[in-house]
């Protein structure tokens, strides 16, 4: 009689150290993977230019302020310089002036001097026979270089130990002719004739890889 409790005690142990295990399985089956989180680099300074290339002698596309987020999307090989999402478009940025935050190991690699970019060359039209009219070869127009501050000094060298030749307002625009070899001050013309602005206080518009490169 004692064997037979014996033996009905430890069948209902088992029953429930069954039913245990069966519900523990079922619980881990049911947690979802966690999902890598983006990358995300923050601006960890009060202004970060926003570039056409992964250096400084690309020209600046736009600024971010300082704690502005930006989705990455690649990386150079030597990855000091991000591919990111801008409120403006892509471009790249230095990452020594950020703050990197989720998961970089599945960012891509992008080699941008194997890429081949197109240049614009204005070629003249040659017409053969008789015709009424010339049709003129096609002008490419300069780059623009927009004002992005109150007021900018127009110097007549590249630097600020050079003479100020004038100041042009915000949101002017200035033809580009040329760029110091480090790209930190360009070479306009103004109301005032030609010279040189700071880099850093303007923003590029149109075509500057054909951008004279001038040493002073």
């Amino acid at each position: 009689m004692r064997n037979k409790r014996w033996m009905l005690l430890i069948s209902a142990v088992l029953v429930v150290l069954t039913t245990a295990v069966s519900a523990t399985a079922g619980v881990a089956q049911q947690i979802p993977q966690p999902v890598p989180a983006l990358p995300i680099l923050v601006v960890n300074t009060g202004a970060l230019n926003v570039r056409s290339g992964p250096g400084p002698q690309f020209s600046i596309i736009t600024k971010v302020v300082g704690g502005t987020e930006l989705p990455v999307l690649a990386t150079n090989p030597s990855g000091t310089w991000n591919l990111v999402a801008s409120p403006t478009g892509t471009g790249w940025v230095d990452i020594s002036f950020t703050i990197p935050r989720g998961d970089f190991r599945f960012t891509p690699v992008v080699d941008v001097g194997n890429l081949y970019v197109p240049v614009l060359v204005a070629t003249p039209v040659v017409i053969t026979g008789d015709v009424d009219e010339v049709i003129p070869a096609p002008q490419l127009e300069p780059p623009g270089i927009v004002v992005n501050t109150g007021r900018l000094n127009v110097r007549s060298g590249p630097g600020p130990q050079f003479t100020v030749l004038g100041s042009v307002p915000g949101g002017t625009v200035l033809d580009g002719l040329a760029r110091t070899p480090d790209g930190a001050w360009y070479l306009v013309e103004s109301p005032f004739g030609r010279g040189w602005v700071d880099a850093e206080f303007t923003l590029l518009r149109g075509l500057f890889d054909n951008l004279a490169i001038v040493s002073y």
